[in-house]
């Protein structure tokens, strides 16, 4: 970046280098376009500076210097934040002499969007329900939403997304009323932000567009609010892969608007987000750069957990270049959280740098270091009701033990990490449902009032067409007009209940797919409880090195299944790598035997043909423990995938006993329980898709084993 007292003369020397070279005129296109974005980004502190000239001048204490100091609190909040508080001081002290209760609402406005932007969000809170009670108190309706929505920010920040989404929309309410479409579209950029912070990001996208549709329809395409919904559409297609080009082109339009209109918060934000982007796409260097423009920026706005977000991406992004460096960033963080007072930040950090000391050599120190982290991390997670980060920290510890040999502690610290991590599990599905219960009915009332009121329109107008007909004495008139309302009252109805049916569908649609996500959070813990009584086993005897080998593997088969617990289709390649490493870890435990073969056929694309994560473990277990384990000798497992039409038929063959042996004390074939999730599953995929997803189970000779075929419906990545 070069300094503004130089930069005509570099612009100058540049234009004359690029002249004579036509084929330069794209670069000299962009620097007059930087030099016009540096131009208009003195537009703003312009226009503060000549309202504080007028300020100094104008020496009366009327509702005019009450403008003019909401006016500066207001422009200066993203600006100067210490400055805005200053100037909404002086507001709140002549709203009170001049007795003007909306103005000094705007007061409280100004004050707790300062103390937002400096993380002072108890003190934020205070103001916000101050304008609000006095709003309240004079219905002013406006005022009422604009403290509902710092409000909501304020839950926002605080990870309270439910409750965010509450506030907001209850503010968006009130500007629909009055037709105020900016605002309408703020309150949508925030439903969206919590939205996609909830993991819902297909309805967070499409508020954001909508939001840019808004302002295109008033030609507001370089309004500085438009930057927002551009940034968040930036960090969805961020998550997602293959997406971030796309993401990088979002982020750098929305900073091009803060550069504009010179707005020094969001454009620390956006250099932040484009910063991730570039560590993702592998150039760490570039990210680095960018995050210590971010905390510049932050450091001269006062923001101390911006900057203690840079400082911590800044550590983050040096595990690719050095790892020792991560450290000092994340030692650096720390106590800046630690002012603060969040403990849910300090045990995240806390969990980091026990992870990253765990990457480096080992020694007796940095184990012990990485050790006391990880148990100031554990007691904070627990504190603040953490379940993640609680989990976390217990299988790191259980890292921390298993490199010192303590293999048995290691074991029990792996179990409590599986049980805070199924509590976790639990209470996400509870939490789901709730939420979506919640937002149906929100949105069902909605449509509601919504179709009432239209109704009431319609039936007022007609009202007063019918009145004019009447009066020019025109009969046949009045008959026509009240045939027609008549049609209008069956259409709006008509559209409500199609309104109401297709919010029922989508519903339910999303609650089976929460019901989804519920019976393989059920399964994870049924695989991983059989692969822990494994290592029992090796334990109860003292054989530690295979207690270590098989530790080993069962870690990297725990973590490969909780990264796909969440995830409601991966690629099939991946799930046949975590059979296969199930079935090693199995077989190295019957001592080798059974052999095993998958066989895919040629035409099925593994790494692009998705499948429900772990849908043939179960059945695998099966074949090793009641076919296998029962029969004289060694036995074989044979996996085939291939494609049926429209279909994927999943077959496991084994050699085993047969079903006949497996039987209950009835006489009738007993399925585990993995077999009957695994047949839930699969309904409730039939009922979403509609398929004919199924499962076949059949019994061959006598003794010669048992085939199992699963059909399940073909889906590709592309």
């Amino acid at each position: 970046m070069f300094k503004s007292a130089n930069f005509n003369t570099f612009l100058k020397e540049q234009i004359n280098s690029l002249i004579p070279n036509p084929t330069h005129m794209r670069h000299l296109l962009l620097l007059i376009f930087f030099l016009c974005l540096s131009n208009i980004g003195r537009a703003q502190q312009h226009k503060l500076d000549s309202l504080e000239n007028i300020l100094t001048r104008h020496k009366t204490e009327d509702t005019v210097k009450l403008k003019l100091l909401d006016d500066l609190a207001n422009g200066y909040i993203k600006i100067d934040p210490q400055k805005a508080l200053e100037y909404a001081d002086q507001q709140l002290a002549l709203a009170t002499v001049l007795n003007q209760k909306d103005k000094l609402s705007k007061a409280f406005v100004n004050k707790g969007n300062g103390y937002l932007t400096q993380s002072e969000d108890s003190l934020a809170l205070k103001c916000f329900q101050k304008a609000y009670d006095m709003d309240a108190s004079v219905n002013n309706s406006e005022g009422m939403g604009v403290a509902l929505y710092g409000m909501g920010r304020i839950h926002q920040n605080r990870g309270e997304y439910s409750e965010a989404i509450a506030y907001f929309q209850k503010a968006y309410l009130i500007f629909e009323a009055s037709n105020n479409y900016r605002k309408m579209a703020a309150m949508l950029n925030s439903i969206g932000v919590s939205q996609m912070y909830s993991s819902d990001s297909p309805r967070a996208l499409d508020n954001f567009l909508k939001i840019i549709r808004i302002y295109e329809d008033h030609d507001l395409t370089e309004s500085p609010d438009m930057a927002s919904p551009l940034g968040n559409i930036g960090l969805i297609y961020g998550k997602m892969e293959g997406k971030l080009e796309l993401a990088l082109e979002y982020h750098n339009k929305a900073l091009r608007i803060h550069e504009i209109h010179n707005n020094k918060l969001e454009k620390a934000n956006t250099l932040g987000n484009i910063a991730n982007i570039y560590d993702n796409m592998g150039q760490p260097r570039k990210a680095v750069e960018l995050q210590q423009q971010a905390y510049s920026l932050y450091e001269e706005l006062g923001s101390k957990r911006g900057m203690a977000s840079a400082l911590t991406n800044i550590g983050i992004a040096y595990v690719d270049i050095d790892l020792n460096k991560t450290v000092e960033y994340l030692k650096e963080t720390l106590p800046v959280y630690k002012e603060l007072d969040d403990k849910l930040n300090q045990s995240l950090i806390m969990n980091y740098l026990g992870e990253v000391l765990l990457m480096l050599p080992h020694t007796a120190n940095s184990l012990t270091e990485a050790k006391n982290y990880l148990e100031q991390s554990k007691v904070l997670a627990k504190e603040v009701g953490n379940l993640r980060n609680e989990s976390d920290a217990y299988n790191l510890l259980s890292e921390v033990h298993a490199a010192n040999g303590n293999y048995k502690e290691a074991y029990n610290l792996r179990s409590q990490a599986i049980e805070v991590k199924n509590q976790l599990i639990i209470q996400e599905s509870k939490d789901e449902i709730t939420r979506l219960e919640e937002q149906y009915k929100y949105e069902k009332k909605e449509a509601d009032i919504k179709a009432e009121h239209e109704k009431e329109q319609a039936l007022a107008q007609a009202e007063i067409d019918r009145q004019k007909l009447i009066k020019t004495g025109s009969i046949l008139g009045g008959g026509l007009l009240l045939l027609t309302a008549g049609f209008g009252l069956l259409f709006y109805k008509r559209r409500r209940d199609a309104v109401a049916l297709r919010q029922e569908a989508e519903y339910k649609a999303t609650v089976a797919e929460t019901e989804l996500k519920a019976l393989r959070a059920q399964m994870n813990p049924h695989f991983i409880f059989n692969s822990l009584n494994s290592i029992g086993d090796y334990i109860s005897k003292n054989d530690t090195d295979k207690a270590k080998t098989y530790l080993t593997k069962f870690a990297k088969i725990m973590r490969q299944t909780l990264e796909n617990s969440n995830e409601k289709l991966i690629p099939l390649d991946e799930d046949l790598k975590l059979l296969e490493n199930y079935m090693q870890m199995e077989n190295q435990r019957l001592g080798n035997k059974f052999s095993y073969s998958i066989d895919v056929d040629q035409g099925i694309d593994v790494e692009n043909t998705l499948v429900p994560p772990m849908i043939l473990q179960p059945f695998v277990e099966n074949s090793i423990w009641h076919g296998i384990s029962k029969k004289e000798g060694n036995g074989h497992i044979a996996v085939k995938i291939a494609k049926e039409n429209d279909m994927l038929l999943c077959v496991v063959d084994d050699d085993g006993v047969g079903i006949q042996e497996s039987q209950d004390t009835s006489g009738s074939f007993k399925k585990s329980l993995g077999q009957n999730i695994t047949q839930k599953r699969l309904e409730i995929i039939n009922r979403k898709k509609p398929a004919k997803g199924r499962v076949d189970i059949q019994n061959k000779q006598e003794g010669q084993g048992v085939t199992v075929e699963v059909r399940l419906p073909l889906e590709t990545a592309f």
